[in-house]
């Protein structure tokens, strides 16, 4: 069944298509999630809220833009409005690692071909290096950052998202991308091929 028939038939109400249309996605808003949020638990917390959003809203989708740009759109609208929350709620800071319910420690996956301990090593310090830098950016450089360089969303599929123009998306993404080098500088021999 083809994503418009699936679309169509969650329009009507049925649960199954509805379940399978989240399915689809479910890994992509996860990982999106996680990025803007910071932590894997923020992120379950946010990815359910936008499936219960998607499920409640689902009626509203007209097919004017994709069906994965309006999930994105309720993705990021759902993260920044955590994020504003948590802003105004003293925290202490949540380092990338994260303890599974066995308590052992994880950080972001990244793909890799067997390196050796040294490489993880210089993997993990670079992983730990990018995500306190995105961090460190404005909520819409790290959103554009976010969804044009690790989700591969087009331009026009990110103006729709964050509802601006997509020339503004360059430019954000430009200035984005700038903020990100200058924070990185200090840890670049990280990111230095060897």
């Amino acid at each position: 069944m083809s994503e418009q028939d699936l679309i169509k038939k969650a329009q009507e109400g049925n649960v199954e298509a509805f379940e399978q249309l989240i399915r689809d996605y479910e890994k992509r808003i996860l990982n999106y999630c996680f990025r803007m949020m910071g932590n894997l638990s923020d992120a379950e917390d946010a990815a359910q809220e936008v499936f219960v959003k998607i499920f409640r809203f689902i009626e509203s989708f007209n097919g004017q833009s994709s069906f994965s740009t309006w999930l994105y759109r309720i993705a990021s609208n759902v993260c920044l409005d955590l994020l504003r929350k948590a802003k105004r709620r003293p925290q202490d800071v949540v380092s990338i690692h994260q303890e599974n319910d066995e308590g052992e420690e994880y950080s972001i996956a990244i793909e890799d071909t067997e390196p050796d301990p040294y490489q993880r090593a210089q993997l993990s310090e670079a992983q730990r290096a990018l995500a306190n830098a995105l961090e460190q950016l404005s909520e819409e450089h790290k959103q554009v950052v976010i969804l044009r360089d690790i989700e591969g969303l087009s331009y026009e599929e990110i103006a729709e998202t964050m509802g601006t123009a997509p020339g503004t998306v360059k430019s954000r993404l430009n200035r984005a991308r700038q903020s990100l080098q200058k924070l990185l500088e200090k840890d670049k021999e990280l990111f230095l091929l060897s």
